[in-house]
């Protein structure tokens, strides 16, 4: 998930239960894309809101931190 490697990146998220259920670690997504790691969808809309715990990056992405 784009939390955790984040995380091992040394940049610090906002994050809450780290699966999907409490919205604590939604973020703006500025640039790229996303799948949802629950169901395969994906995400590539400038300044859609994704859950980075339950995510992972198609590509490179950048986020309003």
């Amino acid at each position: 998930p784009i939390l955790d490697a984040a995380e091992d990146a040394g940049v610090l998220m906002p994050s809450g239960c780290r699966m999907g259920i409490c919205m604590g670690c939604v973020l703006p997504m500025k640039e790229g894309a996303v799948r949802d790691l629950r169901n395969g969808d994906e995400f590539d809309q400038t300044n859609e809101q994704v859950q980075t715990c339950v995510t992972a990056a198609v590509g490179d992405c950048t986020f309003d931190i």
